[in-house]
């Protein structure tokens, strides 16, 4: 008995992941890949397993990249709609220079919440970018592009980075 005991039934886990061999494990690259096998993309069971699979994820990331800088562009509208006209407005980052006395607590509240979801949003982009995997990077990279040439203002301050993506 060398500390080990109650551990005889433990054999055959196969390593703890998908014991019952439904689902082979989500592959784990943490390089350059252009891998186009077990390649989950935020949940389990979004995966890449084929060719089709692939192209629909790919449209998907994609998609999900310009409508982020589509719900972006539309929250920084909104927030400068707020602000009572002669209000000087920050040319990095759209946001209305006021004391947050001026703001009512009910749209400070909204204002946090559209943050907080933009900020999920781009991690959940970020996630997908840090699958390593090239045809996904490309498409969070192309949906980012086409979204911000689509939405960006003719303004010159409204071009900054994004949040993580």
């Amino acid at each position: 008995m060398q500390g080990h005991e109650g551990h005889e039934g433990h054999g055959g886990h196969g390593g703890h992941g998908g014991g019952d061999g439904s689902h082979p494990m989500c592959a784990m690259n943490m390089a350059l890949n252009w891998s186009t096998e077990n390649v989950c993309v935020l949940f389990d069971f979004w995966r890449v397993n084929s060719s089709t699979s692939l192209v629909l994820t790919c449209a998907a990331v994609f998609l999900l990249g310009y409508l982020y800088e589509l719900a972006r562009t539309r929250v920084r509208s909104w927030e400068k709609s707020l602000a009572p006209s002669g209000t000087v407005v920050s040319a990095n980052s759209g946001t209305p220079l006021v004391g947050p006395a001026a703001i009512r607590s009910a749209t400070r509240w909204k204002r946090a919440l559209f943050y907080g979801l933009l900020v999920a949003y781009s991690y959940s982009l970020m996630l997908i970018f840090m699958t390593y995997n090239g045809f996904l990077i490309l498409a969070v990279f192309g949906g980012a592009v086409a979204g911000h040439y689509a939405y960006s203002s003719d303004e010159w301050g409204s071009v900054r980075g994004a949040n993580c993506h």
